[in-house]
């Protein structure tokens, strides 16, 4: 099952990998060529892959800290742009360009769309209102390498960059629009932006929950593989709590562009619901945040300064509006990465359990920690001068008692009983053989007579020799103490109930009335020195009925003094081995117990309970359960002292087990809190742009006002 779970780990981490590293980025792809209506494909010759590689290198940020600059010397520059494929797009599309500053050419920004793209510094000429584009795409922003006929790369390479763009610069810019959309500045995310765009994020839970059962999986492999599943689990989870907690790198951070130009709306659904109105600038469509639309309706058709990210979504409007001072004031509440991690946490703790020996491995190690008694005895006496304790190791050498399985069901069949040496009891005074059963001596004795007058050597002294001649030679059985067969049966077959088949048969021998007025002839004395002469067949059919009602007696006694076997004396200690195995070893006999005859059944009992009421043992073990019943007897489960490397697994399920708890608790509290917290969110947020309207300077208010 282990090598099952742990194969099964492997493939879902193999799927997802292909899933996010190259199906959805292909998914994406197809995505964005279906909306820039992309008319043909080829693929790029070795010529043209060498000018993009050698561009892409030349535009990559020189290493300033020790570690770029380490990395820089293997060839493996952090976050480095590279060709996402070797396949180019051609397509026909209009380019808009916005500049931030004409004379520093890395401050363009270029658009097809909505969809940012790279062109080279020596393409801004080349542009007119419709254009045949070439485009590669990359790990960051699609490049241009053809620009309405003309290989930008490889006119680069040749002729190097424009340095002054800046006379065809107006010539360049598609007018799209009579309004003009200028950028103020561009910058990075802040720390509160980026946690934005994250949200909603559940990946780290998701990954911490595959280290989670990737350490479940090594608890259940050998020690050999154990120490290797551990380890690869714990370079899953430090990194990924370092990714939680860090501060997101400055190349993780989005660029920020304010920007100012006329807010105009769509008008598709403005009129119906203003929560659902939708905004541009210029060619951008915005998307704002669903609460700030009361805020903004008096802005629509003006002139707006915001700031806006990669994906056009606005993160600033105004001096008030700002997702930044939310998330300080308002902090976001993940809710759903505490209730994902906290029921992967549960589903793997239930597992744990149901799988694994926690409670030995939770007391072993417990022991250890606070140190353990031993405690060495011979006898009984010695043994109660000492107080036991979980985790206390005890080595005992004494006689005691295999006990019957609590568990024992009468109707059942088991493979050795009564006794099973998993559990000994152990006290001052044993009994030394098994009780006797009055009904089983009365059985025998009513075996005993009837198997002695039906054997066809019976002793005939005692009659007229003719007629034993005449009977040994007819082939007849002679009863000659048929008066015995009747007591005998009479005082094993008391109740009214009993034997009927038996009694009528003796009853139809005699040709008597009924079988109470049989048992008092015999009692009185009538039936003395008759003698009764049987058919062998009705012989046959005697010995028949004797053997199914001494059977029923025989095998319902033996039952129950097995049962009676089971209860143990007052006082004492129980001794159970935890592991299940036997505590004597001892030779099991080849048929069951319920296999053999009824009278063998209880010969078996007698020497089994002889050998076993008895026995000597020898137990060494650690504690690890401790009960006392109502008959003061002290039920003592050990287990097998564990090795140094069955130490470490007990210890390491035992802070596994910990560790899950904790997590189930603490994230169910903080997601529980969190997600009250996310329901109030926009409501206190609200009720804070209200106030801060309220209270703001007029200047402030004539953004909001009209």
């Amino acid at each position: 099952m282990s090598v099952f779970i742990f194969l099964l780990l492997v493939i879902l981490f193999c799927i997802l990998f292909v899933w996010t590293k190259i199906l959805l980025p292909k998914k994406q792809l197809r995505a964005q060529h279906q909306e820039l209506n992309t008319l043909d494909q080829r693929q790029l010759t070795e010529e043209e892959i060498r000018l993009c590689h050698a561009y892409l290198k030349q535009r990559q940020p020189k290493p300033i800290g020790l570690l770029e600059r380490l990395l820089d010397k293997v060839n493996l520059p952090r976050n480095a742009c590279t060709l996402h494929g070797k396949s180019v797009y051609k397509l026909n599309h209009s380019i808009t360009h916005y500049s931030l500053s004409a004379s520093v050419p890395e401050r363009n920004r270029y658009y097809l769309d909505a969809y940012e793209v790279h062109l080279p510094p020596n393409g801004q000429p080349f542009i007119t209102a419709d254009n045949t584009i070439e485009l590669v795409y990359t790990n960051q922003l699609p490049l241009i390498v053809s620009l309405n006929g003309h290989p930008l790369l490889h006119d680069l390479e040749h002729t190097g960059p424009q340095t002054n763009l800046s006379a065809v610069t107006d010539t360049s810019i598609r007018k799209e629009t009579r309004e003009r959309v200028a950028i103020l500045n561009v910058r990075r995310q802040t720390h509160e932006e980026y946690i934005l765009t994250h949200a909603n994020n559940i990946s780290e839970a998701l990954i911490l929950c595959c280290a989670l059962l990737l350490i479940f999986c090594s608890l259940l492999t050998p020690l050999k593989v154990m120490p290797w599943i551990l380890l690869a689990s714990l370079l899953i989870i430090l990194p990924c709590l370092w990714i939680m907690y860090r501060r997101p790198p400055r190349s993780h951070l989005q660029e920020i562009r304010t920007m100012r130009g006329l807010l105009k709306p769509w008008d598709l659904f403005g009129e119906a619901n203003p929560k659902q109105q939708s905004l541009s600038l210029g060619i951008l469509d915005l998307h704002y945040p669903e609460h700030w639309y009361p805020y903004i309706q008096q802005d629509i058709g003006k002139e707006a300064v915001i700031e806006v990210d990669s994906q056009n979504r606005v993160v600033q409007h105004g001096p008030l509006l700002s997702l930044t001072q939310e998330v300080k004031k308002f902090p976001l509440q993940n809710w759903r990465h505490n209730l994902t991690l906290a029921a992967g946490s549960l589903l793997i703790l239930i597992m744990t359990t149901s799988w694994l020996p926690t409670g030995v491995s939770f007391n072993i190690a417990l022991a250890r920690l606070q140190g353990e008694q031993r405690v060495t005895v011979t006898d009984v006496k010695q043994l109660t001068q000492h107080k036991l304790h979980v985790g206390d190791v005890i080595n005992i050498k004494g006689t005691g008692r295999c006990v019957v399985p609590q568990t024992y069901q009468s109707n059942r069949t088991y493979d050795f009983l009564p006794f099973d040496c998993s559990a000994i009891y152990w006290n001052k005074q044993l009994p030394n053989t098994l009780p006797s059963s009055p009904i089983i001596e009365q059985t025998q004795a009513l075996l005993a007579t009837t198997s002695q007058q039906l054997a066809p050597e019976n002793d005939l002294k005692g009659i007229n020799p003719q007629l034993a001649s005449a009977i040994q030679k007819s082939g007849m059985i002679l009863l000659n103490n048929f008066s015995d067969i009747v007591l005998k049966t009479a005082q094993l077959c008391s109740a009214e109930d009993d034997c009927l088949r038996l009694k009528s048969a003796l009853v139809n021998l005699e040709n008597a009335k009924d079988w109470p007025l049989l048992v008092d002839q015999a009692k009185s004395g009538k039936l003395d020195g008759l003698n009764v002469l049987l058919r062998p067949n009705s012989a046959q059919n005697l010995t028949n009925l004797v053997d199914a009602a001494t059977t029923t007696f025989m095998s319902n006694e033996t039952r129950k003094t097995i049962e009676s076997l089971s209860h143990l004396p007052k006082n004492g200690y129980l001794f159970v081995n935890g592991q299940g195995r036997l505590l004597v070893d001892q030779e099991q006999p080849d048929t069951s117990l319920f296999d053999l005859a009824p009278a063998a059944q209880w010969r078996e009992l007698q020497r089994i309970s002889g050998q076993l009421l008895n026995t000597p043992f020898a137990l060494s073990g650690i504690i690890t359960s401790l009960q006392h019943d109502n008959q003061g007897t002290i039920h003592v489960v050990v287990h097998q002292e564990p090795n140094t490397h069955a130490l470490w697994r007990y210890v390491v399920t035992t802070l596994f087990l910990a560790c899950l708890v904790i997590l189930v608790v603490v994230n169910t509290v903080l997601g529980i809190h969190r997600l009250r917290a996310h329901f109030s969110r926009n409501a206190r947020i609200q009720e804070d742009y209200n106030s801060s309207i309220a209270n703001a300077s007029p200047l402030l208010l004539s953004h909001f006002k009209e």
